[in-house]
């Protein structure tokens, strides 16, 4: 092979070499991480959220337990109950507020005797009430099954009175208990059971039982005067940001409304308002149920912020005096 074949040839091997594609020599391409799937939204409704229902036929898993569980300071009457009583943040601080405004306004003393209770602790006091009325029909009547104790949720609270210490329809007869039973929805609790709604509850009537639900949704159901499951049953019509920016004035209309199945005009506009135009939304829909208020007195009692501390005041003079004391450089 001469010398011109020879250079032909060397220079189609190059051509060959240098046309093979890149990367058969490199490493396979790194696929792109997967998109973390987005988060679930939940409702206010949803179990962890305080209008969650919870019964005989809305029943909790035996694993549940409230993540935020804090100690209220409130009074007990006994001091061991006082390390024992616990309740989800949001609602211990309003029981707090619910204690303070019943010593303050009328001089009542109220004592906290139940909170959270696990599953386990349910079902042992439900057996108990077994035994001691004879068939679990009649302790359904007051004790609720493992499951459905609104006390799992840590959002429920049993109260009584120094001139009462039992848990007994009687203290709802005692000036402490009327008082509770008047002005808990002020503080975001709901009275929950009721003589007059024992079909529904299938509970008798606890005038010692109090449910935190938040402020605008108590103040509806109080004014309403219907149980949790009614209330409940109209609540699931409304948008999400109905239920958690509405006032009670709007949430009372509403739910009205639909009770006397009308279809209110202002619903229609809720539900078809888009982020943007949500808060006007809002504001267009509660203003037909106003009666004597604004709109933003309707919120801020729904949802009231504390007030901004004032800055501490210093007197001038003062202050000169005992930065530069007299003869002092």
């Amino acid at each position: 092979m001469n010398l011109m074949k020879k250079c032909c040839l060397l220079l189609t091997l190059l051509a060959l070499l240098f046309a093979v594609p890149a990367f058969s020599h490199s490493s396979p391409p790194v696929p792109s991480p997967t998109p973390p799937p987005e988060a679930v939204k939940t409702s206010i409704l949803d179990l962890g959220r305080h209008l969650v229902l919870v019964n005989r036929e809305h029943r909790i898993s035996k694993t549940y337990i409230p993540q935020d569980l804090v100690l209220p300071r409130v009074a007990t009457r006994k001091e061991s109950l006082q390390e024992q009583i616990l309740m989800t943040r949001e609602a211990a601080q309003a029981l707090e507020a619910l204690f303070e405004a019943a010593l303050m306004e009328e001089g009542h003393v109220l004592y906290a005797v139940s909170g959270y209770r696990s599953y386990g602790i349910q079902q042992i006091l439900f057996n108990t009430k077994v035994q001691e009325v004879g068939s679990r029909e009649r302790a359904q009547r007051r004790v609720a099954l493992a499951g459905t104790s609104e006390h799992q949720l840590g959002l429920a609270i049993d109260l009584q009175a120094p001139s009462h210490l039992n848990l007994s329809q009687a203290f709802g007869d005692t000036e402490e208990g009327k008082w509770a039973g008047e002005n808990a929805h002020r503080f975001g609790f709901i009275l929950r059971y009721k003589t007059a709604w024992r079909d529904l509850t299938g509970i008798s009537d606890e005038p010692w039982h109090f449910r935190y639900v938040g402020i605008a949704h108590a103040t509806a159901m109080h004014q309403l005067d219907i149980p949790f499951e009614t209330y409940v049953t109209y609540a699931r019509m409304l948008p999400e940001y109905v239920l958690t920016g509405g006032s009670h004035v709007l949430l009372a209309g509403l739910i009205a409304d639909l009770m006397a199945e009308k279809q209110p005009e202002a619903l229609q506009a809720l539900q078809k308002a888009d982020e943007a135009g949500q808060e006007s939304a809002l504001r267009q829909a509660t203003a037909p149920y106003l009666t004597g208020q604004s709109y933003e007195q309707a919120l801020w009692y729904s949802y009231p912020t504390p007030k901004p501390t004032a800055e501490p005041w210093v007197d001038a003079d003062e202050e000169e005096v005992l930065l530069h004391p007299s003869g002092s450089n």
